[in-house]
């Protein structure tokens, strides 16, 4: 089985790697927003996920001494016939040396040589030359660091239609609704395997929507019915866009999910309700420790819960121990996830704006 690079997009690393954990399992990390794995799983990342730039196939790494020669010899032993474009990149800081134009323009001159014809407006085939430098100042904060590598790869992957999907484009839209490559992402956590899912402030249905794009048995509840028949709307357009998965949209309560959903979930994913401020005020903490107790009621053995608080945007680099959210203390929000009977798996903390910040928080069914 050929071995895969994928390039995650660089917008938040630490997501990009935790939820190809939990889509893939074990991989082999090579920068901060870049891992290779074997052809099968680099498949269902390529189905799942919306944090990814590019996959390369069979593709590999090497160092910055002579890639030239280590690039073309090992494109060369692959025997792929076809029109070749040779597409140099770089992410991260400037690397002394190194030049995409010229790298791009000598590994071409090899092929050429070797007999292959180089069509930079229609190839066959893109040989993606990625150099992958050290990157300062990440937007969200993480801990892995890397020295540069140089990827290389045949390009079978470049990346989804996310861009699509954000909220203007459906037919229901309200101005505030989830990124939807943080919806795709938070239904990938909470449904890797597929099965049925959950979202108990469903609003406009972007989960819904990532739910039934990803063939998931999609359910969602809402108080309002506005957003009751909004999000029906929006689930339907997505399965106009080729989803597969089910859904299903009722009007009820986060707090008294057993009184409007039947059957077991396998997953849970929500936003919850709260304004910019959020994380001074203690108003939503009592309906988050309710919908948690309420999620829980109805949760499958090894059923598995993400959501998303709000966060002080200052302490977005501070230890965990400092934050707040709802008013409450760290310490008192994981609490309140084991009294309900879930057990933290591993939180991310995400920058929106200068004035607000969430965290997402990954937890399994005790």
């Amino acid at each position: 089985m050929s071995k895969s690079v994928v390039i995650g997009a660089g917008w938040h690393p630490d997501l990009f790697r935790k939820e190809a954990a939990q889509l893939i399992g074990e991989y082999e990390i090579i920068h901060p927003h870049a891992l290779i794995c074997d052809s099968e799983k680099a498949s269902i990342l390529i189905q799942r996920s919306s944090l990814i730039s590019e996959v390369l196939q069979p593709g590999g790494v090497v160092n910055l001494e002579n890639p030239i020669e280590s690039i073309s010899t090992s494109f060369l032993k692959l025997g792929i016939d076809g029109r070749v474009a040779v597409r140099a990149t770089r992410s991260g800081e400037r690397v002394k040396g190194w030049s995409s134009r010229f790298i791009a323009g000598e590994i071409g001159g090899k092929l050429v040589e070797a007999g292959y014809e180089i069509d930079l407006t229609n190839p066959e085939i893109i040989l993606r030359v990625h150099l992958l430098a050290t990157t300062k100042g990440f937007t969200h904060p993480d801990d892995f660091s890397s020295e540069p590598v140089i990827a290389w790869g045949i390009t079978i992957h470049d990346g989804d239609d996310w861009a699509q999907r954000k909220a203007p484009m459906r037919p229901f839209f309200k101005p505030i609704s989830l990124d939807p490559k943080l919806a795709r992402a938070m239904v990938n956590f909470a449904c890797p395997n597929g099965g049925r899912l959950l979202d108990p402030f469903c609003g406009t249905g972007g989960l819904l929507v990532e739910g039934v794009l990803c063939g998931m048995d999609s359910c969602g509840s809402d108080l309002a019915w506005p957003m009751v028949v909004g999000s029906r709307e929006n689930a339907q357009w997505a399965v106009e866009r080729g989803g597969v998965g089910h859904y299903d949209v009722r009007n009820g309560s986060a707090l008294n999910l057993s009184e409007t959903w039947d059957n077991l979930f396998d997953g849970f994913a929500f936003d919850p309700p709260y304004g910019r401020n959020a994380w001074k005020s203690e108003d939503g903490f009592d309906l988050l420790s309710g919908t948690l107790k309420s999620c829980h009621n109805i949760a499958a053995n090894g059923a598995k819960l993400v959501t998303l608080i709000p966060w002080p945007p200052e302490l977005i680099d501070a230890p965990i121990e400092q934050g707040i959210s709802f008013g409450k203390s760290w310490g008192d929000i994981a609490e309140a996830f084991s009294n309900a009977g879930w057990s933290i798996v591993n939180t991310s903390a995400i920058r929106v704006h200068r004035s607000l910040a969430r965290r997402l928080i990954f937890s399994e069914k005790k």
